[in-house]
């Protein structure tokens, strides 16, 4: 069992991390991918867009781990390998990618207001499915041949079926 974390300051991290380890969870996953979140908060694809700030929370999960911790990189950034790097350089023990795509879902034309919307309010969400494979590939690709890296990739986006996971392995 890989639990995903995803919470707000150092305290929490670490609070968390030590009650995954006793429930008994085999290993870590840093959730630095998901779209939504605010990095100042610590939390989702704005902390996989900020280096320094994976190199911090990376750091304080790694001094109370005593199980593995895999980093969840964003594919909201136009290198993935500089992230990748300073996860590993603050003690990741694993990378893995891709998460959603951050995108708008659709665009009504009629009040030229995007969706998904309450009210006059909307947000961005995440695209996901067999469209980002090609970019998941390519993500996990860059990471693979890093010398920088040299930690186990686990890789995901887009698999629909055996073959598209045996692609992943390749």
């Amino acid at each position: 069992v890989v639990a995903s974390l995803m919470v707000e300051d150092k305290k929490a991290w670490q609070d968390l991390v030590k009650k995954c380890t006793d429930a008994g969870a085999d290993g870590l996953e840093l959730n630095f991918g998901c779209p939504h979140g605010m990095c100042e908060h610590g939390m989702g694809s704005a902390v996989g867009q900020e280096p320094a700030v994976i190199q911090e929370i990376t750091s304080w999960v790694k001094e109370v781990a005593k199980i593995p911790v895999i980093v969840k990189l964003t594919p909201n950034i136009t290198n993935i390998t500089y992230p990748g790097e300073v996860a590993v350089k603050a003690g990741a023990n694993g990378l893995a990618v891709i998460n959603t795509i951050k995108s708008i879902a659709n665009l009504d034309l009629d009040t030229y207001t995007a969706e998904p919307r309450v009210g006059k309010k909307f947000t961005s969400g995440g695209f996901s499915g067999a469209a980002v494979k090609p970019i998941a590939l390519h993500m996990l690709t860059q990471l693979a041949i890093d010398p920088k890296i040299g930690v186990p990739i686990t890789g995901m986006g887009g698999i629909m079926d055996w073959y598209d996971a045996a692609q992943f392995i390749a």
